[in-house]
């Protein structure tokens, strides 16, 4: 009944707006024809004058150094996916590309960008109603002959299920002396518990109701987005692979909420079926539970904890069998193959626990195939709030039906930005199990030469153990965990790979990396147009285009004066003493400067690589890197630059996906001293050494493909005379990131000859932490994010550094023996401490 009343509450403020838009045409209608009138009255009583063009002024995308006819000055080499084609998949082969072709991200508006919240019109032989209600007549003409199958029954029936019964009920009796009768009533009990497991897990998905909801989202998400922003080309292919009949598997990268009906949303307006999404069990709250559920959610457990200090078999095998029947049933499907929402700005690692359902249903031959989407959703300003609180240890705020009613209206009465959604190039799950010819020792052998000697022999069990399914059954053999896992990393790489970045995010990475201390507007417009040339040189796509000023002041709009406070300087020494200058500056103190790191975070990966070559340089030096700058600049062979760029990246890779599987991370780190050298920012000798018998064996035989030996005793040198502030650029770019994780390593030594609970580990991090930023040692004070700080434990977990225990639900943390002493601790805070700047 409450709900009910809700719905009927949300339905008249819709049918009000609906009111207020026709009043407001009306209006705009009658302005316009006085305005017509009053023009055609001017023009009859004017001389006419003959027509001159109009002279065109101004800057190109707020760049002046870009033109059509100029040569762009670095090329991006974009090394070859070992499995198929991701990235801007949608661009016509046919055409041939001139080398002088500027990047379509730096132009105007793409005229292949369709906003889903404004409805295509057509007033030609169309009804009154169809012109004042188009909205409503443009739903109403969407196709309802997409049906969608209730599976429920099959899923009862299932044979997994009915042996997971079976499997439940008699470890229910192991050991115990129990007749007939106690048996049958352990299966009754297990019955309809899988009957209620099944009822709250279904969805229940209406045509009916999706056409409502997609009303009710025109009206609100107009209020508080400027757009949802989709390409046509991308919308026009998904079409096409959807004629081919076999279920589409939409991954998005997760960031917010509203990510669960945005796809449901696009897919809907372009007569695409919907699909299934799954949601975990805590929006399963009054009312807006119901409407999730009738818009495709099916809801499961955020963690299979045991039942009855059990495996929950009955649980595992009826999300399996509910998964496997809706892909039978030709049902689409929708999961965050990243768990839960992003709290950094950064591509979370995957958990392919459901993946490997989707994988398993293949293989045993229960689909023919399945068409893998990966999604990238870009938000110009973070519809959920911050999640501040959380990389501060603050526990989860659980959602609620006033928590979700306050934020829908605190979201109606603010300005969002736009939303922009990409959609990568579907591909053929079954062609992917056939062209993935990858060997299990593969992952490993892209990073081993960097390890320790005391890593090395650890490094592919910590590999292969990086990453759990918590959603992984026993049917899915552990033969096959690695394909999956590489098959889920190539998903979030190509996801990410294609993520549009917004005005707010360049602003925010620009203020966090070369005006930590503020800059002007002129200083700031300037680095926002020098950013636009290097992202645009680097391939990635601008969602933002026009004059870098207006810019500038739109995005700090968005970000909100908490985050970007602006002072309007007075100039003294000008000759007028009313100029005044706005100086923006950003917030570099905690809490706040997590939440500008979220949005700086989304620019982090188009550098990366650059940084971690230059931070490894760096790393090479035996002096202070501070004074490196006045003195001159030490040369090192390739074979050193790449171990340590290796060595780097295996500190990090809790942290980011380098290089798609199949492509090993000595190939991407070459190529990028490649592009070093070409851009001026590396000098290289013209001779090589000619001494070989230095280099091991075990390291040339790894990097045989990518050069001779001659090649890797190649010398190098940063030329930081003609490059000096890129060389600080790309050094910053990592630096919170290595903070934290020294940090963690200068913490070790609170666990010698102790235990301690994961809070509590954490805790002495952030006392450790804010010490050494109140001493100078540490500069960058997101370093103190939780995020990082829980990825440097898995890391050191992984180096058998650290133990780990449960007790109940509580981690406890111990120094393994072999490191339980202040000696062997600091060896570890010494190998980090060298790639700090």
């Amino acid at each position: 009944m409450f709900a009910a009343v809700v719905a009927l509450i949300s339905f008249y403020i819709a049918i009000r707006v609906s009111l207020s838009e026709v009043l407001r045409r009306l209006t705009k209608l009658r302005d316009s024809w006085k305005r017509f009138m009053r023009v055609e009255k001017s023009e009859l009583m004017s001389p006419k004058k003959e027509a001159t063009p109009k002279r065109r002024s101004g800057l190109v995308n707020g760049i002046s150094a870009f033109r059509q006819n100029e040569v762009r000055k670095y090329t991006k080499r974009e090394l070859s996916q070992p499995f198929l084609d991701s990235g801007s998949w949608l661009r016509d082969e046919s055409l041939p590309k001139k080398e002088n072709e500027v990047p379509s991200s730096v132009h105007a508006f793409d005229d292949n960008i369709i906003n889903m919240l404004k409805v295509p019109t057509d007033n030609n032989n169309v009804s009154i109603f169809d012109r004042f209600f188009h909205q409503i007549s443009f739903i109403l003409r969407k196709d309802s002959k997409i049906s969608y199958q209730d599976v429920s029954e099959k899923v009862l029936d299932s044979d997994r299920v009915k042996a997971a019964i079976k499997t439940s009920v008699m470890e229910d009796v192991k050991g115990q002396d129990i007749v007939d009768t106690g048996i049958l009533a352990a299966q009754v009990a297990h019955k309809q518990r899988t009957i209620h497991v099944l009822h709250q897990m279904r969805s229940c998905i209406s045509s009916f109701l999706l056409k409502i909801a997609a009303w009710v989202m025109y009206k609100l998400l107009g209020k508080m987005l400027d757009g949802i922003e989709v390409r046509r080309d991308q919308i026009e292919t998904l079409k096409k692979v959807s004629e081919e009949k076999v279920p589409m598997i939409y991954l998005p990268l997760h960031r917010s909420h509203l990510d669960y009906i945005l796809v449901t949303f696009i897919l809907f307006m372009n007569d695409l079926r919907a699909p299934l999404v799954a949601a975990g069990n805590n929006l399963m709250i009054p009312f807006f539970g119901a409407l999730l559920r009738g818009l495709g959610a099916f809801f499961i457990k955020r963690k299979l904890d045991p039942q009855n200090g059990q495996r929950d078999f009955v649980y595992r095998a009826v999300l399996h069998t509910y998964m496997e029947e809706s892909l039978k049933a030709g049902h689409s499907l929708e999961f965050f193959i990243e768990g839960g929402r992003s709290r950094t700005g950064k591509a979370v690692l995957p958990k392919a626990g459901l993946l490997s359902i989707v994988v398993d249903t293949l293989m045993s031959g229960g689909i023919k195939d399945a068409y893998i989407v990966p999604i990238a959703m870009s938000y110009e300003k973070l519809l959920d709030g911050n999640f501040v609180s959380e990389q501060l240890g603050k526990p989860k705020e659980m959602e609620s039906f006033s928590s979700a009613i306050q934020a829908i209206w605190r979201t109606l009465h603010s300005n969002y930005g736009t939303v922009r959604v990409d959609f990568c190039q579907p591909f053929s799950l079954k062609e992917f199990l056939h062209a993935a010819e990858y060997s299990y020792n593969c992952p490993a052998r892209t990073l081993q030469p960097c390890l320790l000697p005391q890593q090395q022999s650890l490094f592919n069990q910590s590999v292969k153990s990086r990453r759990r399914s918590e959603y992984g059954t026993e049917i899915v053999s552990e033969d096959h965990r690695q394909l999956i896992k590489d098959l889920a990393d190539y998903i979030v790489y190509s996801a990410f790979s294609a993520y549009s970045l917004m005005s707010t995010n360049a602003l925010a990475f620009l203020l966090l990396t070369k005006h930590r201390k503020g800059a002007s507007l002129d200083h700031l417009v300037s680095s926002m147009n020098w950013i636009r040339e290097e992202i645009s040189k680097r391939n990635k796509t601008l969602n933002f285009f026009g004059d870098s000023t207006e810019l500038v002041r739109r995005a700090s709009g968005l970000l909100g004066k908490q985050l970007i406070g602006i002072d309007n300087v007075k100039m003294d020494w000008y000759s007028n003493n009313n100029m005044k200058v706005s100086y923006y500056k950003p917030a570099v103190c905690l809490p706040d400067v997590l939440e500008l790191q979220y949005y700086a975070n989304s620019v982090l990966p188009v550098f990366l690589l650059e940084s971690v070559v230059v931070n490894a340089f760096y790393s090479l030096h035996s002096k202070d890197t501070s004074k490196i700058c006045d003195e001159k600049i030490e040369c090192f062979r390739r074979k050193d630059i790449l171990k340590q760029s290796l060595e780097l990246c295996n500190i990090l890779q809790h942290e980011f996906i380098f290089s798609p599987p199949g492509t090993s991370v000595c190939t991407v780190l070459n190529a990028t001293i490649d592009e070093l050298i070409d851009n001026s920012l590396l000098k290289a000798k013209q001779e090589y050494s000619k001494n070989e018998s230095d280099i091991p064996n075990s390291i040339t035989d790894d990097y045989f493909a990518y050069g001779d030996q001659n090649e890797l005793n190649q010398e190098l040198m940063l030329n930081v005379d003609e490059n000096e502030s890129m060389v600080q650029f790309l050094q910053c770019v990592l630096a919170p990131l290595i903070e934290s994780y020294f940090i963690a390593a200068c913490s070790l030594p609170r666990l010698i000859d102790t235990e301690k609970e994961e809070s509590a580990l954490l805790q002495e991090f952030k006392n450790v932490g804010q010490k050494k930023i109140h001493l100078g040692e540490v500069y960058h004070e997101e370093c103190l994010g939780l995020d990082a700080l829980k990825n440097a434990i898995k890391l050191f977990e992984s180096w058998k550094i650290v133990s780990v225990r449960s007790l109940g639900k509580q981690k406890l943390y111990s120094l393994l023996p072999p490191y339980n002493s202040s000696h062997k601790i600091e060896e570890v805070s010494r190998s980090l401490k060298k790639y700090k700047s």
